[in-house]
């Protein structure tokens, strides 16, 4: 028996060890260097948590939690009651016509996030833009979302929700699929309308995927680079600076990599802490 054990973790352990190598000791290396005081790219002395201390007294960073929380708060949301009502209608569809439209919403999914980026960018380009020049065609004047700070935002949420809304819907649809039908037969035999049993029945029956659906969401959109980079930069001025901007200018653009290696540390704290929820979730059921 021992033997045989010994064997076994023999086996698992070149790939336990090529996971620790990719996974595990660039934290450990991050955590390290967070601790340094960084100067020219390199290591000076020991400076305790003088890092995250300066993250902390800057003045910017409220406004860009701000920031971050809207974005995130605002797609998870709007995607998850789109992905909701969407996967209802497919649920009650002819089963071709439903694989037909669940093939439609899945492909903004499948699209790498910085060419849909690129495609939102083309299409919403001041003045030379599809979206522009179809506004001046229909008489609304002037369309330009990305030179506003509430415009560039709504750009981003709208991004993100048609980039991901496909993944919602397939999880909240096998949800749907795992509701037995004896369930909702009984409810409209005893008098319940179908908001009712909606309400009543379909909804508390998928808090589990609602709440899986909503920690995927929010660590893919906390975790987001490329949609504000390529899109608006972070601008107009700071109005789409999020946290994951923040870190790549700390650390590319203005060569603070003690700072960039500390927020990043704690966001990666964040990211564990909706990973372990997630872990939970999953085990919860309904």
């Amino acid at each position: 028996m021992r033997s045989s054990t010994v064997s076994a973790y023999s086996y698992i352990a070149p790939a336990f060890a090529l996971l620790g190598l990719v996974l595990f000791a660039p934290v450990f290396y991050g955590g390290w260097y967070s601790l340094q005081d960084i100067r020219y790219g390199a290591p000076m002395g020991f400076a305790g948590f003088k890092n995250f201390a300066r993250l902390l007294e800057e003045p910017d960073m409220g406004a860009t939690l701000l920031r971050t929380f809207i974005h995130t708060g605002f797609s998870v949301v709007i995607t998850i009651v789109i992905a909701l009502g969407l996967a209802v209608w497919i649920d009650r569809l002819a089963p071709r016509f439903a694989f037909l439209v669940q093939i439609i919403v899945i492909v903004p999914w499948i699209i790498s996030t910085v060419v849909a980026a690129l495609l939102f960018r083309w299409v919403f380009l001041n003045d030379i833009g599809l979206a522009a020049w179809a506004a001046r065609s229909l008489g609304f004047g002037s369309f330009q979302p990305l030179t506003s700070p509430a415009g560039a935002m709504s750009l981003l949420i709208a991004i993100s929700v048609w980039k991901r809304i496909g993944y919602a819907v397939i999880i909240l649809l096998a949800g749907l699929k795992g509701i037995p039908d004896d369930y909702t037969e009984a409810a409209r035999i005893d008098g319940a309308n179908g908001w009712q049993v909606f309400r009543r029945i379909t909804l508390p029956l998928l808090k589990t995927p609602l709440l899986l659906v909503a920690i995927v969401l929010t660590l893919s959109n906390i975790n987001t680079v490329e949609t504000p980079l390529v899109t608006t930069g972070g601008g107009p001025g700071d109005a789409t600076r999020i946290l994951a901007i923040d870190v790549y200018e700390r650390a590319f653009v203005n060569f603070d990599l003690g700072g960039a290696t500390a927020m990043a540390l704690l966001m990666f704290a964040g990211n564990i802490i909706l990973v372990v929820a997630y872990v939970r979730f999953t085990k919860w059921k309904a």
